[in-house]
């Protein structure tokens, strides 16, 4: 599985965790919960990013080999 180029990942879930980590005796447990719930969905946010970036690289190799198969068939009939 490709990585998300590093220009492209977020440094904020690193902060939130450091921050509720830090804050954690000056924080409700709430906010702290808060802040580590966001720092998750901003990765999960990433690894959807990284599938879809996966899915569609797959669907272009499928649709360039589909390509080449036509081209194929086309030569085939063209010969017959």
């Amino acid at each position: 599985m490709s990585q998300v180029p590093a220009e492209f990942q977020s440094k904020t879930p690193a902060r939130l965790r450091d921050l509720a980590h830090k804050g954690a005796l000056k924080l409700r447990p709430v906010v702290q919960q808060v802040m580590l719930d966001a720092a998750a969905e901003i990765e999960g946010s990433e690894e959807a990013y990284r599938a879809l970036v996966n899915e569609n690289r797959s669907l272009r190799e499928k649709l360039a080999q589909t390509q080449t198969n036509l081209r194929g068939a086309y030569d085939i009939i063209a010969r017959n």
